[in-house]
């Protein structure tokens, strides 16, 4: 899975756009949010401009994994 199957996903099952950021553009506070850096997929949560989840996955299918499932287990 790649986050743009993961925007397909998460639209088709009426999850607001608020709740994540996967485009690295805009707001990245108080929402689940993936980026590349340094050769590694990174998946935080930014609350009040402090990273409460702050990991990094290998593959962008893992990471894109793991957001639906944090996703999946709060709606």
């Amino acid at each position: 899975m790649d986050r743009i199957e993961l925007k397909k996903l998460l639209k088709n099952n009426n999850i607001p756009t608020y709740v994540y950021n996967l485009d690295e553009v805009g707001r990245d506070d108080e929402r689940l949010c993936l980026r590349f850096a340094d050769g590694k997929w990174n998946v935080y949560f930014s609350e009040r401009g402090v990273k409460t989840t702050d990991l990094f996955f290998d593959s962008e299918d893992e990471a894109c994994k793991y957001i639906l499932h944090e996703i999946e287990s709060y709606h």
